[in-house]
């Protein structure tokens, strides 16, 4: 029996490519960052009870307890046979490779914004003169600030990854 693809190409395409990425940009799942953690929707249950571990690129949902790798999630998420989804996922790789000149540089289009835009995006003009902000627009100024903070955690996280 001949076999499609080597070792070396299945292991590329299981490691190299984030799976956090994946998830988010190339498949567009529904995702979420929850304490500090990035979330998915389970393409197999539903669930948003997931997670990602950056040092094996893998995918874990806690509610049908099951563990995805790239290959694994392209099969469920696109319904494609195993053959299809790793000659997409080599295909991802190819175009990332193209469009960042080397195999492991971060396509910084994507980058999230620096952090002094984000807290002037999200910080009220200055008040009117004699005029208090309620207690309420400060915790939802808050809580805008923490979602950003835990989205460039997780950029740095994909960034990290790409680097090492």
């Amino acid at each position: 029996m001949t076999r499609l693809f080597s070792a070396q190409e299945l292991y590329n395409v299981r490691n190299d490519i984030p799976v956090s990425a994946l998830i988010e940009t190339v498949l567009n799942m529904p995702t979420r960052t929850t304490e500090g953690v990035f979330r998915f929707l389970c393409p197999a249950c539903g669930e948003f009870n997931t997670a990602v571990n950056l040092k094996t690129n893998l995918a874990r949902c806690f509610s049908c307890e099951k563990n995805f790798n790239t290959i694994d999630l392209v099969m469920i998420a696109e319904k494609m046979n195993f053959v299809k989804a790793v000659r997409f996922l080599k295909e991802q790789e190819k175009n990332s490779q193209s469009r960042s000149g080397s195999k492991n540089t971060v396509d910084r289009s994507r980058s999230p914004q620096h952090i002094a835009d984000i807290i002037q995006s999200i910080m009220p003009k200055k008040p009117v003169s004699g005029h208090q902000e309620s207690i309420e627009s400060i915790s939802k100024r808050v809580l805008c600030i923490e979602k950003k903070l835990e989205q460039m955690i997780h950029h740095v996280e994909i960034i990290a990854k790409a680097i090492t």
